[in-house]
């Protein structure tokens, strides 16, 4: 089923905001800043 577009935008702001408060967000981000490689979880 399709959602309008205040709908879409409304979910697209809460996953993007899940993805961010993730663990492996702040050691994707840390890793740029370090230039180094990522150490993901294996969540």
């Amino acid at each position: 089923a399709e959602m309008g577009l205040a709908d879409a935008y409304a979910y697209t702001g809460r996953v993007m905001v899940d993805n961010m408060l993730a663990r492996d967000a702040e050691e994707g981000i840390g890793a740029f800043i370090d230039k180094r490689k990522p150490q993901w979880s294996q969540e």
